[in-house]
C-alpha cells in the first residue's frame, strides 16, 4: 500500500514556508520508501474517532498522551490512523 501520510515519501508545507525545505522532508512512517510499512495498520476512522473523542473533551494532544502514558508522537501518529501491529505505535 502507498504511503497516505506522504507525496512520494516527502512531506511538504500545506503553504510555503522559508524554514522549510523546498524539496520537503523524509516521510517520518514509511521513512521515505511511500509504501506503507507491513507493520502498521491504517485505520483513518479509528483515530479520527479518537481525535474528535479528545477535543470534544476539550483535551490537548501532549494532556491526553500523560493521562493515557503515551509519547506524543505516537498518540499524534494514531489519531491520523496509523497504529503499530500487535502493540504501541
Amino acid at each position: 500500500m502507498k504511503c497516505p501520510n506522504c507525496k512520494g515519501g516527502k512531506l511538504y508545507p500545506a503553504v510555503p514556508h522559508k524554514n522549510f525545505p523546498a524539496d520537503g522532508i523524509q516521510c517520518e512512517i514509511c521513512d521515505g520508501s511511500f509504501e506503507l510499512p507491513d507493520y502498521y495498520n491504517y485505520l483513518p476512522d479509528v483515530g479520527r474517532i479518537m481525535k474528535e473523542d479528545r477535543l470534544r473533551r476539550d483535551v490537548r494532544l501532549r494532556d491526553e498522551a500523560i493521562a493515557t502514558g503515551k509519547d506524543v508522537v505516537i498518540l499524534s501518529r494514531e489519531e491520523r490512523g496509523y497504529f503499530k501491529k500487535g502493540g504501541e505505535s
